[in-house]
């Protein structure tokens, strides 16, 4: 698989996969339209009006509650919950209807359909502001379905909640149960990569005669890496806390992971290029041409992540960033080349200076050890993808969501660590022992 299809595929998960806050006011107004009035999709098919769904697939335990409350409605409004196994043939029967006669028959299909608990709010008969609890006796994803049954137009406002059991064993926790394992790891995550950080700067401070300036760049991105996860710890304790999308919580992590993929961007291009330890400059054309590329994907990083991304305009730039990126790694991947056959070709020429040849193949491994981690960050992708789909999505398997992204973590830190042993400050006093030849013993 190319690196542009690979990328295509991940944005495509991706948006396939965003869900909505588990804590969340729904406000929509339903309006009755007539099978022959309504807009047809690319297939042919007419959308039902008279359904939506503010939570999808959310992970709970036995035990646990659904809080709703009806602020308000014009008409007789019903609220279905779903499990996973009773979402998934709803939808795949009534999602999307074909002809007049399943149009009127999918107002009572929609309405009528078998779910866990359905709760129906008459404005003739209940008081506004109405609060209805569901206890859980089944572990499963859930989904709840807003469903207007009489061919009316309806208001309704309504404010639901899902709660889980905590790690106290209390109705505390808003994450869902696949998800409650994410504040333990970027809690040790975030302590690893500082501790990792600071040691970094530490190290090159004392050998700064002889650390080299990719040893900063580096520096920089553990630091930004580091950001990046305090980020996504901080957003996940403030959502588990009262379900909520806090809106700078996110803008900061959105923001803080597009700051750290240009950072670590940016260095893997200056380490395929040998800056600082194979060549001392970049020259004036791959300067302006890289100083371009990387501007432009850290404005469009920045935009998408400033953006909502239910909006078909924030998924354009999602594409685009991803397309950006791809471009890069084809470069990354052009320049890696390039230096290692420009290596061999040193060390050709300088077969008889002994003094050069230690320092020339020590580059060189440093390129090969370079090129095996860009390797795994190049795969990481779609690895993660088929672990995804091969491991933690088939039935029974969704309370280990958490397990994806700590795999991913734990191969992104494998990089980092082993970037760290090939770019380690070494004294040049090495090179010079290499070189050094034994005093003759006389007999």
């Amino acid at each position: 698989m190319s690196v542009p299809t690979t990328l295509v595929v991940v944005v495509m998960a991706l948006l396939a996969h965003m869900s909505v806050s588990v804590r969340t006011k729904f406000n929509h107004r339903f309006v009755y339209k007539d099978f022959l009035d309504s807009v047809l999709n690319s297939e042919g098919m007419a959308n039902r009006w008279n359904t939506r769904s503010p939570i999808e697939e959310f992970g709970m335990e036995v035990g646990s509650e659904v809080i709703l409350t009806v602020d308000h409605a014009d008409a007789p409004v019903t609220f279905s919950l779903y499990n996973y196994r009773q979402w998934e043939l709803y939808r795949s029967l009534v999602f999307d209807v074909t002809s007049l006669e399943g149009y009127k028959e999918s107002l009572a299909l929609t309405c009528f359909h078998p779910s866990t608990a359905r709760i129906v709010f008459n404005p003739a008969k209940d008081a506004p502001n109405t609060t209805y609890k569901l206890q859980i006796g089944l572990a499963s994803q859930y989904t709840l379905q807003v469903q207007s049954c009489t061919s009316e137009n309806n208001q309704v406002n309504a404010s639901i909640s899902m709660v889980n059991m905590g790690w106290d064993n209390t109705l505390s926790e808003h994450m869902g149960v696949e998800e409650l394992g994410l504040i333990p790891i970027y809690s040790v995550l975030v302590v690893t990569y500082a501790l990792g950080a600071i040691s970094w700067i530490y190290d090159c401070l004392k050998k700064r005669h002889y650390s080299s300036g990719i040893n900063l760049v580096f520096a920089a991105s553990l630091v930004a890496e580091t950001v990046h996860c305090l980020s996504k710890l901080a957003y996940y304790r403030a959502f588990s806390v009262d379900g909520n999308e806090h809106s700078v919580y996110a803008k900061f992590r959105d923001i803080s992971e597009s700051v750290s993929n240009v950072i670590f961007l940016a260095f893997l291009m200056l380490c395929s290029l040998g800056w600082s330890w194979t060549r001392r400059y970049l020259n004036s054309q791959e300067r302006r041409f890289f100083s371009v590329l990387f501007a432009m994907y850290l404005t469009v990083a920045l935009i998408k992540a400033s953006c909502d991304p239910k909006l078909q305009m924030c998924q354009a730039y999602m594409l685009t960033e991803y397309a950006l990126k791809s471009l890069m790694l084809l470069g990354i991947i052009i320049a890696l080349n390039y230096s290692i056959s420009r290596l061999h070709v040193k060390l050709d020429g300088t077969r008889w200076q002994g003094d050069k040849i230690p320092k020339l193949y020590a580059r060189l491994e440093l390129l090969r050890q370079f090129r095996w981690s860009f390797l795994v960050y190049l795969l990481l992708p779609s690895f993660v993808l088929i672990f995804n789909i091969g491991v933690i999505n088939p039935p029974g398997t969704w309370k280990f969501f958490w397990v994806s992204c700590l795999v991913e973590e734990l191969i992104m830190f494998g990089i980092y660590c082993h970037m760290a042993y090939a770019l380690r400050p070494i004294s040049p006093e090495l090179y010079q022992m290499i070189c050094k030849s034994e005093p003759s013993t006389s007999d």
